[in-house]
Protein backbone atom coordinates (compact mmCIF):
# COMPACT_ATOMS: atom_id res chain seq x y z
CA UNK A 1 0.00 0.00 0.00
CA UNK A 2 1.32 3.43 -0.90
CA UNK A 3 2.57 5.47 2.05
CA UNK A 4 0.11 8.31 1.29
CA UNK A 5 -2.80 5.88 1.69
CA UNK A 6 -1.30 4.55 4.92
CA UNK A 7 -1.03 8.07 6.29
CA UNK A 8 -4.65 8.76 5.34
CA UNK A 9 -5.88 5.65 7.13
CA UNK A 10 -3.81 6.47 10.22
CA UNK A 11 -5.36 9.95 10.28
CA UNK A 12 -8.84 8.40 10.31
CA UNK A 13 -8.04 6.13 13.24
CA UNK A 14 -9.28 7.07 16.69
CA UNK A 15 -8.02 5.22 19.77
CA UNK A 16 -10.42 4.68 22.68
CA UNK A 17 -8.66 3.30 25.76
CA UNK A 18 -10.00 0.43 27.81
CA UNK A 19 -12.33 2.16 30.22
CA UNK A 20 -14.89 1.94 33.00
CA UNK A 21 -16.67 5.26 32.59
CA UNK A 22 -14.21 8.06 33.33
CA UNK A 23 -11.53 5.63 34.52
CA UNK A 24 -9.24 4.53 31.70
CA UNK A 25 -6.13 2.38 31.51
CA UNK A 26 -4.30 5.35 30.00
CA UNK A 27 -4.97 7.57 33.01
CA UNK A 28 -4.82 4.98 35.80
CA UNK A 29 -2.75 2.02 34.68
CA UNK A 30 -4.01 -1.31 35.99
CA UNK A 31 -7.23 -0.03 37.56
CA UNK A 32 -10.06 -2.62 37.16
CA UNK A 33 -7.68 -4.96 35.25
CA UNK A 34 -7.18 -7.69 37.85
CA UNK A 35 -5.35 -11.03 38.05
CA UNK A 36 -7.25 -14.23 38.61
CA UNK A 37 -5.42 -15.83 41.53
CA UNK A 38 -7.47 -19.02 41.40
CA UNK A 39 -9.05 -20.65 44.44
CA UNK A 40 -8.35 -19.70 48.05
CA UNK A 41 -5.79 -22.48 48.41
CA UNK A 42 -3.92 -21.17 45.35
CA UNK A 43 -3.36 -17.59 46.54
CA UNK A 44 -0.27 -18.01 48.72
CA UNK A 45 2.52 -17.76 48.02
CA UNK A 46 1.45 -14.96 45.70
CA UNK A 47 2.21 -16.04 42.13
CA UNK A 48 1.03 -12.96 40.23
CA UNK A 49 2.20 -9.40 40.74
CA UNK A 50 1.34 -6.33 38.69
CA UNK A 51 2.57 -2.78 38.70
CA UNK A 52 2.58 0.30 36.52
CA UNK A 53 5.91 0.57 34.75
CA UNK A 54 7.63 3.22 32.68
CA UNK A 55 8.77 0.45 30.33
CA UNK A 56 6.21 1.36 27.71
CA UNK A 57 5.49 2.47 24.16
CA UNK A 58 3.11 5.37 24.76
CA UNK A 59 2.76 7.89 27.54
CA UNK A 60 5.52 6.50 29.70
CA UNK A 61 3.26 4.16 31.70
CA UNK A 62 2.40 0.54 30.90
CA UNK A 63 1.30 -2.51 32.89
CA UNK A 64 3.88 -5.09 33.93
CA UNK A 65 2.65 -8.54 34.99
CA UNK A 66 4.95 -11.09 36.60
CA UNK A 67 3.64 -14.66 36.65
CA UNK A 68 5.53 -17.17 38.79
CA UNK A 69 5.40 -20.93 38.21
CA UNK A 70 1.89 -22.19 38.80
CA UNK A 71 0.18 -18.85 38.20
CA UNK A 72 -3.01 -18.84 36.17
CA UNK A 73 -1.63 -16.23 33.82
CA UNK A 74 -5.09 -14.70 33.52
CA UNK A 75 -6.20 -11.07 33.74
CA UNK A 76 -9.78 -9.83 33.61
CA UNK A 77 -11.53 -6.51 33.10
CA UNK A 78 -15.27 -6.18 33.60
CA UNK A 79 -16.73 -4.51 30.52
CA UNK A 80 -19.80 -5.34 28.46
CA UNK A 81 -20.35 -2.33 26.18
CA UNK A 82 -18.03 -1.67 23.25
CA UNK A 83 -18.38 1.03 20.58
CA UNK A 84 -20.46 -0.15 17.61
CA UNK A 85 -18.86 0.28 14.21
CA UNK A 86 -15.31 0.16 15.54
CA UNK A 87 -12.67 -2.07 13.98
CA UNK A 88 -11.87 -4.13 17.09
CA UNK A 89 -9.51 -4.39 20.03
CA UNK A 90 -5.93 -3.17 19.84
CA UNK A 91 -3.01 -3.41 22.26
CA UNK A 92 0.76 -3.36 22.44
CA UNK A 93 2.55 -6.21 24.16
CA UNK A 94 5.84 -7.95 24.73
CA UNK A 95 6.98 -10.79 26.98
CA UNK A 96 10.13 -12.13 28.62
CA UNK A 97 9.83 -15.13 26.27
CA UNK A 98 7.48 -15.90 23.37
CA UNK A 99 3.99 -16.76 24.64
CA UNK A 100 0.54 -17.23 23.23
CA UNK A 101 -2.44 -15.45 24.76
CA UNK A 102 -6.19 -15.80 24.40
CA UNK A 103 -8.09 -12.51 24.31
CA UNK A 104 -11.81 -12.38 25.16
CA UNK A 105 -14.22 -14.85 26.73
CA UNK A 106 -15.42 -16.34 23.44
CA UNK A 107 -12.29 -16.50 21.30
CA UNK A 108 -9.94 -19.47 21.22
CA UNK A 109 -7.48 -18.33 18.56
CA UNK A 110 -4.18 -17.52 20.31
CA UNK A 111 -2.24 -14.31 19.71
CA UNK A 112 1.52 -14.72 19.59
CA UNK A 113 3.44 -12.29 21.82
CA UNK A 114 7.16 -11.91 21.18
CA UNK A 115 10.01 -10.36 23.14
CA UNK A 116 9.82 -6.99 21.37
CA UNK A 117 7.00 -4.47 21.54
CA UNK A 118 4.40 -5.06 18.83
CA UNK A 119 0.94 -3.70 18.12
CA UNK A 120 -1.76 -6.35 17.89
CA UNK A 121 -5.09 -5.66 16.20
CA UNK A 122 -8.00 -8.06 16.69
CA UNK A 123 -11.12 -7.56 14.60
CA UNK A 124 -14.47 -8.16 16.25
CA UNK A 125 -14.98 -11.01 13.80
CA UNK A 126 -11.81 -12.73 15.05
CA UNK A 127 -13.28 -12.45 18.55
CA UNK A 128 -16.49 -14.22 17.48
CA UNK A 129 -18.47 -10.97 17.32
CA UNK A 130 -19.48 -8.27 14.82
CA UNK A 131 -18.66 -4.61 14.12
CA UNK A 132 -22.35 -3.72 14.26
CA UNK A 133 -22.80 -5.10 17.77
CA UNK A 134 -19.47 -5.90 19.44
CA UNK A 135 -19.94 -8.37 22.29
CA UNK A 136 -17.27 -10.58 23.83
CA UNK A 137 -18.82 -11.45 27.19
CA UNK A 138 -19.09 -9.48 30.41
CA UNK A 139 -15.33 -9.78 30.99
CA UNK A 140 -12.47 -8.75 28.79
CA UNK A 141 -10.13 -11.70 29.40
CA UNK A 142 -6.40 -11.81 28.68
CA UNK A 143 -4.98 -15.30 29.34
CA UNK A 144 -1.68 -17.01 28.60
CA UNK A 145 -2.74 -20.19 26.84
CA UNK A 146 -0.16 -22.63 28.21
CA UNK A 147 0.64 -23.50 31.86
CA UNK A 148 3.14 -21.19 33.55
CA UNK A 149 6.14 -23.46 34.16
CA UNK A 150 8.67 -20.71 34.90
CA UNK A 151 8.66 -17.00 35.70
CA UNK A 152 7.07 -15.17 32.78
CA UNK A 153 6.81 -11.40 32.45
CA UNK A 154 4.19 -9.76 30.27
CA UNK A 155 4.05 -6.05 29.41
CA UNK A 156 0.80 -4.52 28.13
CA UNK A 157 0.24 -0.99 26.88
CA UNK A 158 -2.37 1.10 25.07
CA UNK A 159 -5.18 -1.42 25.38
CA UNK A 160 -8.44 -0.34 23.84
CA UNK A 161 -10.45 0.01 20.65
CA UNK A 162 -9.66 1.71 17.36
CA UNK A 163 -12.29 2.98 14.97
CA UNK A 164 -9.90 2.10 12.13
CA UNK A 165 -6.75 0.12 12.83
CA UNK A 166 -3.65 2.27 12.46
CA UNK A 167 -1.51 0.39 9.92
CA UNK A 168 1.70 2.30 10.68
CA UNK A 169 1.84 3.04 14.41
CA UNK A 170 4.63 5.14 15.81
CA UNK A 171 6.40 3.08 18.46
CA UNK A 172 8.81 4.91 20.76
CA UNK A 173 9.70 2.42 23.50
CA UNK A 174 10.81 3.72 26.86
CA UNK A 175 12.91 1.50 29.07
CA UNK A 176 15.09 1.49 32.16
CA UNK A 177 14.47 0.43 35.75
CA UNK A 178 11.39 1.63 37.59
CA UNK A 179 11.75 3.88 40.61
CA UNK A 180 11.55 1.82 43.77
CA UNK A 181 10.05 2.51 47.17
CA UNK A 182 11.35 1.30 50.53
CA UNK A 183 9.17 0.33 53.45
CA UNK A 184 11.44 2.61 55.53
CA UNK A 185 9.89 5.61 53.79
CA UNK A 186 6.33 4.86 54.94
CA UNK A 187 6.65 3.47 58.48
CA UNK A 188 6.70 5.86 61.42
CA UNK A 189 6.96 5.34 65.18
CA UNK A 190 8.06 1.70 65.31
CA UNK A 191 9.48 2.42 68.76
CA UNK A 192 5.94 2.84 70.06
CA UNK A 193 5.21 -0.81 69.31
CA UNK A 194 7.97 -2.04 71.60
CA UNK A 195 5.54 -4.02 73.74
CA UNK A 196 4.11 -5.80 70.69
CA UNK A 197 7.60 -6.54 69.41
CA UNK A 198 8.65 -7.98 72.78
CA UNK A 199 5.57 -10.15 72.87
CA UNK A 200 6.21 -11.45 69.33
CA UNK A 201 9.85 -12.18 70.13
CA UNK A 202 8.85 -14.14 73.22
CA UNK A 203 6.22 -16.00 71.13
CA UNK A 204 3.33 -14.83 73.29
CA UNK A 205 -0.10 -14.68 71.58
CA UNK A 206 -1.91 -11.43 70.91
CA UNK A 207 -4.68 -10.07 68.69
CA UNK A 208 -4.40 -7.68 65.76
CA UNK A 209 -7.70 -5.81 65.85
CA UNK A 210 -8.46 -3.77 62.73
CA UNK A 211 -11.13 -1.06 62.85
CA UNK A 212 -11.56 0.64 59.51
CA UNK A 213 -13.65 1.52 56.50
CA UNK A 214 -14.48 -0.47 53.36
CA UNK A 215 -10.83 -1.41 52.83
CA UNK A 216 -10.81 -3.24 56.15
CA UNK A 217 -14.24 -4.66 55.24
CA UNK A 218 -12.70 -6.09 52.05
CA UNK A 219 -14.73 -4.23 49.44
CA UNK A 220 -13.85 -5.38 45.89
CA UNK A 221 -11.25 -7.84 47.20
CA UNK A 222 -12.50 -10.70 45.01
CA UNK A 223 -12.47 -8.76 41.72
CA UNK A 224 -10.66 -10.93 39.20
CA UNK A 225 -10.58 -13.92 41.57
CA UNK A 226 -14.27 -14.78 41.61
CA UNK A 227 -13.79 -18.41 42.66
CA UNK A 228 -12.86 -17.18 46.14
CA UNK A 229 -15.85 -16.63 48.40
CA UNK A 230 -15.84 -13.50 50.53
CA UNK A 231 -15.72 -15.47 53.77
CA UNK A 232 -12.66 -17.36 52.56
CA UNK A 233 -10.99 -14.18 51.34
CA UNK A 234 -10.79 -12.37 54.68
CA UNK A 235 -7.59 -14.29 55.42
CA UNK A 236 -5.87 -12.34 52.61
CA UNK A 237 -6.85 -8.84 53.74
CA UNK A 238 -4.00 -6.61 54.88
CA UNK A 239 -4.46 -7.12 58.64
CA UNK A 240 -4.85 -10.90 58.32
CA UNK A 241 -1.81 -11.27 56.09
CA UNK A 242 0.12 -8.96 58.40
CA UNK A 243 -0.57 -11.35 61.29
CA UNK A 244 0.53 -14.26 59.08
CA UNK A 245 3.78 -12.54 58.06
CA UNK A 246 4.61 -11.79 61.69
CA UNK A 247 3.90 -15.37 62.71
CA UNK A 248 6.22 -16.60 59.97
CA UNK A 249 8.96 -14.17 60.93
CA UNK A 250 8.84 -14.80 64.69
CA UNK A 251 8.22 -18.52 64.33
CA UNK A 252 5.02 -19.20 66.21
CA UNK A 253 1.24 -19.41 65.85
CA UNK A 254 -0.95 -17.21 67.95
CA UNK A 255 -1.34 -13.76 66.32
CA UNK A 256 -5.07 -13.59 65.75
CA UNK A 257 -6.55 -11.07 63.29
CA UNK A 258 -9.90 -9.50 64.20
CA UNK A 259 -11.93 -7.56 61.64
CA UNK A 260 -14.25 -4.59 62.15
CA UNK A 261 -14.78 -2.98 58.75
CA UNK A 262 -17.50 -0.48 57.81
CA UNK A 263 -17.97 0.62 54.23
CA UNK A 264 -18.05 4.38 53.68
CA UNK A 265 -17.23 5.29 57.27
CA UNK A 266 -15.10 8.14 58.52
CA UNK A 267 -13.03 8.30 61.69
CA UNK A 268 -15.73 10.48 63.24
CA UNK A 269 -18.40 7.87 62.49
CA UNK A 270 -16.21 5.13 64.01
CA UNK A 271 -16.55 6.77 67.42
CA UNK A 272 -20.04 5.26 67.54
CA UNK A 273 -18.68 1.70 67.66
CA UNK A 274 -15.10 1.91 68.95
CA UNK A 275 -16.10 1.04 72.52
CA UNK A 276 -18.33 -1.87 71.52
CA UNK A 277 -16.06 -3.33 68.87
CA UNK A 278 -12.50 -2.49 69.93
CA UNK A 279 -12.36 -1.44 73.57
CA UNK A 280 -14.54 -4.39 74.59
CA UNK A 281 -12.44 -6.85 72.57
CA UNK A 282 -8.91 -5.58 73.20
CA UNK A 283 -6.60 -6.73 75.93
CA UNK A 284 -3.61 -4.75 77.25
CA UNK A 285 -1.23 -6.71 75.02
CA UNK A 286 -3.21 -6.48 71.80
CA UNK A 287 -2.39 -4.32 68.78
CA UNK A 288 -5.13 -2.12 67.31
CA UNK A 289 -5.05 -0.85 63.73
CA UNK A 290 -7.10 2.26 62.95
CA UNK A 291 -7.67 2.54 59.19
CA UNK A 292 -9.50 5.72 58.26
CA UNK A 293 -8.88 8.82 56.16
CA UNK A 294 -9.90 7.94 52.61
CA UNK A 295 -13.58 8.72 53.19
CA UNK A 296 -12.81 11.58 55.54
CA UNK A 297 -10.77 13.50 52.97
CA UNK A 298 -12.77 12.53 49.87
CA UNK A 299 -16.56 12.43 49.84
CA UNK A 300 -16.93 13.66 53.45
CA UNK A 301 -14.95 16.80 52.63
CA UNK A 302 -12.94 16.77 55.87
CA UNK A 303 -9.66 18.60 56.08
CA UNK A 304 -6.53 16.86 57.27
CA UNK A 305 -6.87 18.81 60.53
CA UNK A 306 -10.43 17.53 61.05
CA UNK A 307 -9.35 13.98 60.28
CA UNK A 308 -6.54 14.38 62.81
CA UNK A 309 -8.92 15.48 65.57
CA UNK A 310 -11.22 12.52 64.92
CA UNK A 311 -8.25 10.15 65.00
CA UNK A 312 -7.12 11.62 68.31
CA UNK A 313 -10.51 10.82 69.80
CA UNK A 314 -10.38 7.25 68.51
CA UNK A 315 -6.86 6.77 69.84
CA UNK A 316 -7.93 8.05 73.26
CA UNK A 317 -10.70 5.48 73.47
CA UNK A 318 -8.44 2.63 72.34
CA UNK A 319 -5.80 3.62 74.87
CA UNK A 320 -8.22 2.93 77.69
CA UNK A 321 -7.34 -0.71 76.97
CA UNK A 322 -4.05 -0.81 75.01
CA UNK A 323 -1.41 1.70 73.97
CA UNK A 324 -0.27 -0.45 71.06
CA UNK A 325 -1.82 1.41 68.14
CA UNK A 326 -0.97 1.44 64.42
CA UNK A 327 -2.54 4.07 62.17
CA UNK A 328 -3.07 3.47 58.46
CA UNK A 329 -2.87 6.02 55.68
CA UNK A 330 -5.07 6.06 52.59
CA UNK A 331 -4.98 4.15 49.32
CA UNK A 332 -5.45 6.02 46.01
CA UNK A 333 -8.51 7.58 44.47
CA UNK A 334 -10.43 10.80 44.05
CA UNK A 335 -8.26 13.80 44.78
CA UNK A 336 -6.31 12.13 47.59
CA UNK A 337 -3.11 12.59 45.55
CA UNK A 338 -3.44 16.33 46.13
CA UNK A 339 -3.56 15.69 49.88
CA UNK A 340 -0.60 13.31 50.00
CA UNK A 341 1.71 15.82 51.71
CA UNK A 342 -0.99 16.78 54.24
CA UNK A 343 -1.66 13.14 55.02
CA UNK A 344 2.03 12.45 55.62
CA UNK A 345 2.36 15.51 57.86
CA UNK A 346 -0.75 14.57 59.83
CA UNK A 347 0.34 10.99 60.40
CA UNK A 348 3.76 12.11 61.61
CA UNK A 349 2.14 14.61 63.97
CA UNK A 350 -0.14 11.92 65.38
CA UNK A 351 2.83 9.59 65.88
CA UNK A 352 4.74 12.26 67.78
CA UNK A 353 1.82 13.58 69.83
CA UNK A 354 0.00 10.34 70.62
CA UNK A 355 3.01 7.98 70.81
CA UNK A 356 1.55 5.55 68.26
CA UNK A 357 2.91 3.99 65.07
CA UNK A 358 1.75 4.65 61.50
CA UNK A 359 1.94 3.13 58.02
CA UNK A 360 1.69 5.85 55.39
CA UNK A 361 0.15 3.70 52.66
CA UNK A 362 -0.88 6.76 50.65
CA UNK A 363 2.76 7.75 50.29
CA UNK A 364 3.42 4.25 48.98
CA UNK A 365 0.62 4.27 46.41
CA UNK A 366 1.46 7.73 45.11
CA UNK A 367 5.25 7.67 45.21
CA UNK A 368 5.48 7.85 41.40
CA UNK A 369 2.38 9.95 40.82
CA UNK A 370 -1.26 9.38 40.06
CA UNK A 371 -0.94 7.33 36.84
CA UNK A 372 1.24 4.73 38.60
CA UNK A 373 -0.92 4.42 41.73
CA UNK A 374 -3.66 1.99 40.70
CA UNK A 375 -2.13 -1.34 39.64
CA UNK A 376 -2.98 -2.87 43.04
CA UNK A 377 -6.54 -1.58 43.12
CA UNK A 378 -9.74 -3.27 41.97
CA UNK A 379 -11.34 0.15 41.57
CA UNK A 380 -10.60 3.54 43.04
CA UNK A 381 -9.72 3.17 46.75
CA UNK A 382 -10.15 -0.63 47.08
CA UNK A 383 -7.31 -3.18 46.72
CA UNK A 384 -7.91 -6.67 45.41
CA UNK A 385 -6.25 -9.64 47.13
CA UNK A 386 -2.93 -8.90 45.46
CA UNK A 387 -3.11 -5.31 46.67
CA UNK A 388 -3.96 -6.29 50.26
CA UNK A 389 -1.11 -8.81 50.37
CA UNK A 390 1.35 -6.24 49.02
CA UNK A 391 0.23 -3.65 51.55
CA UNK A 392 0.81 -6.15 54.36
CA UNK A 393 4.28 -6.93 53.02
CA UNK A 394 5.17 -3.24 53.12
CA UNK A 395 3.82 -2.78 56.67
CA UNK A 396 5.32 -5.93 58.22
CA UNK A 397 8.83 -4.40 58.65
CA UNK A 398 7.49 -2.13 61.39
CA UNK A 399 7.94 -5.20 63.63
CA UNK A 400 10.32 -7.45 61.70
CA UNK A 401 12.84 -4.74 60.83
CA UNK A 402 13.38 -6.43 57.44
CA UNK A 403 13.18 -3.76 54.76
CA UNK A 404 10.84 -4.41 51.85
CA UNK A 405 11.42 -2.72 48.50
CA UNK A 406 8.68 -2.30 45.88
CA UNK A 407 8.70 -3.38 43.13
CA UNK A 408 11.10 -6.20 43.81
Amino acid sequence: MHWVMLAALAAQSTFLPLDRGEDTMEKKTGLWFRPDLGKAEDVLPLKTRMWATKESVTGGVALKCVFEKGARGKLTFEKENWPAGSAGITFYAKASKPVKVIVGMKAFRPVEIGTDWKKHDLTWESLESTREKPEIGWQFVFRISSPIEERTILWLDRIGVETVFDPSPKIEPQSGPDATFSSKEMLYGAEHLAKTLARAKSKQPFKVIALGDSITAGAQMTRGSLEIKAADGVQFLYFSHLARLWEEHFGFKGIAPVQFGHGGWTAEKAMEVVDKEVVAAAGPDDLVILQFGGNDMSWAGKSAAQWKESMKKLIARVKTKTDQVLLMGTTAGGDLVKKKAETEKTLKELVAEEKVAAADTGKFFYYRGDAFAYAMLANEFHPDFMGHITMAEMIAPILTGKERVYPE
